[in-house]
């Protein structure tokens, strides 16, 4: 997926300078060696590489001061002694286990016990959408005191570029705009404006909007080198031939980033205005040196066939229904390149917290490398629905589609290569937005699927809208299986713009890993794609999509059992929302509730055992069943005494319900076989209720209920049984 194909660890001197602030010098050639900066900095510290192998390097930020980033190593000793981790800080320093804790950051569990979640939809109470602001110049009277009208662009030389970019074998990100330079930085502060001039409002505020043109712009991406507001004051973007597309413009009041980059606006004119209160501009500082011209409308490239840019092979996603709940969490990742705006696809993964929905993203770290510059999660916009509405219908316009905005904060990553090895080339962050609510979490698994097993990729391929594809796990060319699952697909591709989407098992829709890049196309049908593991990843992002001190929840299947009386037995299934991996146990037992054991059930109690990657374990009651028609019977079975695991209490005790299927069909409350075999001493017509036409009902006569048992066949004259007898 990159140009030039680097390992996390042969890169580390740049993740250092990097970490440090400093400006991201790109992907050197670096060739065939493996760790050289990291292996001569750790020789450094006294770990030489005669003695000790670095097996992966990561970095992540601290989540007790997420402004600071570390950097991992997991070294093998070459002695046979156990791994261990070291990590350091941004200015190369060793840190002990003291720093580490203080910083928040876990040691890493890299024998990682098999975990699993599902996909599950957020609760819809913590979906609130951010209302959209008001444009004050679009009022009656305003509008820009200024208009910034920009060159046009070569886009001959622009699509030269981008075709020079796609002779690459390995599928990389898709750019879609080129950055436009303003003629003069414009600078706006409470004393004056370079371009465009204050407007005193009413209320005392003063208003200041400039109009920004760049021709045949899909859409604009203003960037701001310098943006300080004062409290109360607010910097709005709106498209200046649609102002009901607005955004709100503010850096997060933690952000330690250099500039800021506001959303997309879709338009060719958009207009910046800006307001203060009435004395409140003092600490104002705004400037605006560059914007990016989008000159790709995604899923508008007018010169590929049939007007999409992706292959003929591909599949729309909405041709497959069975995948249309996962789909909603895949979405297109928008980030600022180093030469203009890029494109991505990424997928929103589940925790293990049930209580939270914390909008975690999982994609490619050579799609977003940072927090901050080039390709930085500060910058990340997401498209969510770029799909179509029927089976190869028309795509929407990527305006229209749910976004969001405001960026991400970046979590953790690792680079690496399908083909050097190096590193799972993943990137996990968090949106400092909420998404959609009708937008899936993907649940994942730690477990490794065998070769041949099939798999499901969805994806943005090319910057289209969202496709999918097939195929099976296999190792024709895989020299990091232990990093990286090799892929050949049967129906189906990915191309530039896949890039960090998701692969997933086909039977469980489960994520074992994000998409590298590989040979995989059209005309390359047989090509493989390598993705990075997730159960090798897994170890550095535990701790935040797997929280401390969470244990298996234990709870029966069903809220409630049934069983019909003549079916001897019923299995009662208990199962754990996780994979426990090492073994959990949990004590059962029954009681009586209008059932009384012996005679409706045998009495069932002991110990269930689950372990490894099964989630659940069944016992079994036996029912003892009768010939006579009864009321149906309740059983109370509880769950007690969890060891290595807890109990949910949602279904625990649960009811156990002996369902009677003797037929009465006269209703006279003697079944069908008691009396066609004269279970109480006499037979009787089970479809007549008093066989003998006497006014006593067969029931009545063979149980006595009047003092006397008499023959439900012989007429029994009342007065009879005036003298109570009992036997």
């Amino acid at each position: 997926m990159l140009r030039c194909t680097c390992t996390l660890a042969a890169t580390f001197l740049l993740t250092v300078l990097a970490l440090a602030g400093a400006a991201d010098p790109g992907c050197p050639e670096c060739g065939d060696v493996r760790f050289p900066e990291t292996g001569a900095f750790l020789a450094a510290n006294g770990f030489p590489s005669d003695q000790f192998t670095v097996a992966l390097t990561w970095d992540e930020a601290a989540p007790a001061d997420p402004g600071q980033r570390v950097a991992g190593y997991h070294v093998i000793p070459k002695d046979g002694s156990p791994t261990f981790d070291l990590y350091s800080d941004a200015h190369g320093r060793l840190l002990d286990s003291s720093a580490m804790a203080a910083l928040g950051i876990r040691p890493k569990n890299w024998d990682v016990r098999p975990r699993q979640t599902q996909a599950q939809r957020p609760r819809p109470a913590a979906m609130r959408a951010a209302p959209r602001p008001i444009a004050l110049s679009t009022m009656p009277g305003r509008g820009p005191s200024a208009l910034i009208a920009l060159p046009p662009i070569d886009l001959d030389a622009v699509r030269r570029e981008d075709a020079a970019g796609l002779s690459s074998p390995h599928k990389g990100v898709v750019r879609t705009g080129v950055f436009q330079q303003l003629p003069e930085r414009l600078v706006l502060n409470a004393a004056k404006a370079g371009v465009g001039a204050w407007e005193t409002l009413p209320d005392g505020g003063r208003l200041w909007a400039v109009a920004i043109h760049s021709p045949a712009a899909k859409g604009i991406r203003v960037h701001f080198p310098a943006l300080r507001l004062p409290s109360q004051a607010h910097v709005t973007i709106y498209n200046a031939d649609d102002p009901s597309e607005t955004y709100g413009a503010r850096k997060p009041a933690a952000s330690a980033a250099p500039d800021y980059w506001a959303p997309t606006c879709f338009g060719e004119t958009v207009v910046v205005e800006c307001y203060v209160p009435a004395g409140g501009a003092a600490d104002l500082a705004l400037e605006i040196d560059r914007v990016i011209h989008v000159y790709k409308g995604l899923g508008d490239l007018p010169w590929a066939p049939g007007g999409y840019p992706a292959g003929w092979c591909n599949l729309d996603v909405t041709c497959y229904p069975d995948w249309a709940d996962t789909a909603l969490g895949v979405g297109g990742l928008g980030t600022v390149g180093d030469t203009g705006s890029l494109w991505c696809t990424g997928s929103l993964i589940v925790d293990t917290d049930p209580s939270t929905d914390v909008p975690y993203v999982l994609t490619a770290n050579h799609c977003i490398r940072g927090q901050y510059g080039t390709r930085g999660a500060d910058t990340t916009e997401v498209y969510w629905l770029y799909q179509t509405d029927t089976c190869d219908g028309i795509a929407p316009d990527p305006a229209d589609v749910p976004r969001t905005t405001g960026g991400a904060d970046y979590v953790t990553g690792a680079v690496g290569t399908g083909r050097t090895g190096g590193g799972t080339d993943f990137t996990f962050m968090r949106l400092r937005q909420a998404p959609p609510p009708e937008i899936a979490y993907l649940g994942w698994t730690t477990v490794a699927p065998p070769l041949t097993t099939e798999v499901t990729c969805v994806h943005h391929p090319s910057g289209d809208f969202k496709r999918i594809s097939f195929g099976n796990l296999t190792d024709t060319e895989n020299e990091y299986s232990d990093l990286y699952h090799e892929v050949i697909w049967h129906d189906g591709t990915t191309e530039h713009g896949s890039s960090g989407s998701p692969l997933m098992r086909t039977d469980t829709h489960q994520i074992i890993g994000q998409l590298w890049g590989g040979d995989a196309s059209c005309d390359e049908p047989d090509g493989p794609d390598f993705y990075g593991r997730f159960d090798v990843t897994f170890a550095i992002i535990e701790q935040y999509l797997d929280p401390p001190g969470d244990l298996p929840q234990l709870d029966f299947e069903n809220g409630a059992y049934e069983v019909i009386e003549d079916d001897a037995v019923v299995a009662i299934t208990v199962v754990a929302d996780a994979w426990p991996g090492a073994p959990v146990t949990v004590d059962y037992a029954t009681s009586d509730d209008s059932a009384k054991a012996g005679e409706g059930y045998i009495p069932a109690s002991g110990t269930l055992v689950i372990e490894g990657t099964t989630s659940s374990a069944a016992f079994e009651i036996e029912i003892i069943p009768d010939t006579h028609t009864d009321i149906d019977e309740t059983v109370l079975i509880t769950l007690s005494n969890p060891v290595g695991c807890s109990l949910a209490g949602v279904n625990n005790p649960v009811i156990l319900t002996i369902l009677d299927d003797d037929p009465d069909s006269d209703d006279d409350g003697l079944s069908d076989y008691d009396e066609e075999n004269g279970i109480f001493g006499y037979t009787s017509d089970p479809h007549d209720p008093d066989t003998d036409d006497d006014g006593l009902s067969d029931y009545d006569e063979v149980m006595g209920t009047h003092g006397f048992i008499t023959d439900p066949n012989q007429f029994t004259e009342l007065s009879a049984l005036s003298v109570p007898f009992f036997k």
